[in-house]
């Protein structure tokens, strides 16, 4: 069978739509043009790099005001010119990574920054109930004994059992703890850092301020020193 193509030149036509077909085209062009332009605009800016965070401790950050809550567990030189706060979870899988990182950057620079650590439970309805335990063992004197086990002993969901027992652990007394923990004694405080997360924007856990400068996610070894490192030249050639 021979099949005949037939020539469009000689029967060409041309197609114009209806005028509401451009207008709705026009219309669908600006729109996708504005969702363009503000993601644009909302994009998160390089704040969060270490060298901008450096850049930035000059000034007088009044974020700090209400980041550095002086009454909250904390170590190293409360004198400091320096001062770290983490916004944490201790449920939180980040938080947990970041643990070790800032046990060993305590230990080399513990005389020349403070480190203050707030309550930001956000991971799971059970997170506020360890927030709960780590206060109850911060007025023992062993918030950090037991803060370091919570994260060594890290799972998904913390129970009141679980707790008690990794209490007497760090060396708490079990009667003392248990009812703190049953009185729920510390929930403005876990309320007021919280709010504090809020009003500051932090997105998420771990959340840091180095001298009210945002910082957040996980942060390698190395960074940290070079941000407090630098942080530190920074600060003594003001002086």
């Amino acid at each position: 069978m021979q099949t005949v193509i037939n020539n469009p030149q000689n029967n060409l036509k041309y197609y114009i739509p209806p005028k509401w077909i451009i207008i709705l085209l026009i219309i669908t062009i600006t729109i996708i043009a504005l969702f363009v332009l503000i993601a644009k605009l909302s994009k998160p800016s390089n704040s969060n790099s270490p060298n901008n965070i450096i850049n930035n401790l000059p000034i007088n950050n009044p974020t700090r005001l209400l980041a550095e809550k002086r009454d909250r567990p904390s170590f190293g030189n409360p004198d400091a010119k320096l001062v770290i706060v983490e916004f944490s979870d201790f449920q939180c899988s980040v938080c947990q990574a970041e643990f070790p990182i800032i046990r060993a950057i305590a230990n080399k620079y513990q005389d020349q920054i403070l480190y203050i650590y707030r309550q930001y439970p956000i991971i799971n309805d059970g997170s506020p109930l360890v927030s709960q335990a780590s206060l109850c063992a911060n007025e023992q004197n062993k918030f950090w004994p037991l803060h370091d086990r919570l994260f060594l002993n890290a799972k998904s969901d913390f129970t009141k059992d679980d707790l008690i027992t990794i209490a007497q652990q760090s060396g708490l007394n079990k009667n003392q703890f248990s009812n703190c923990l049953s009185s729920e004694k510390y929930q403005d405080i876990i309320n007021e850092d919280f709010q504090d997360g809020y009003a500051l924007q932090v997105p998420g856990t771990p959340t840091f301020f180095i001298n009210g400068n945002k910082l957040s996610g996980e942060v390698s070894t190395d960074n940290w020193e070079l941000i407090i490192d630098q942080s530190l030249k920074l600060i003594n050639s003001q002086k």
